[in-house]
């Protein structure tokens, strides 16, 4: 019998990381291709190598955006989150 509760569970879900050196142009198609699917409101299709998840466009999200620099280093990043069912927040909130 396993110990890890069913919330554990719920809360551990699904996670993939894709990190590699890319081509701008390479990776300007896989940033179109993510906004395709959000902008077209429908299914939202994400490729990491050989693994694919594929969500439904959500109508809000939360958008994040950090930059940061260290030395000759920079690093852009974005998060958008969002809740499957649950709907129920106010748009320009944090």
């Amino acid at each position: 019998m396993s110990s890890e509760t069913e919330s554990d569970q719920e809360e551990s879900g699904r996670e993939l990381e894709f990190e590699h050196y890319l081509a701008r142009e390479e990776v300007v198609d896989h940033l179109e291709s993510f906004l395709d699917g959000f902008d077209d409101g429908e299914t939202v299709t994400i490729s990491f190598g050989d693994e694919t998840v594929k969500s439904d466009a959500p109508p809000h999200m939360q958008f994040e955006v950090e930059y940061e620099e260290h030395g000759d280093q920079r690093e852009l990043e974005f998060e958008l989150e969002w809740r499957v069912q649950d709907e129920d927040f106010e748009i320009g909130a944090e």
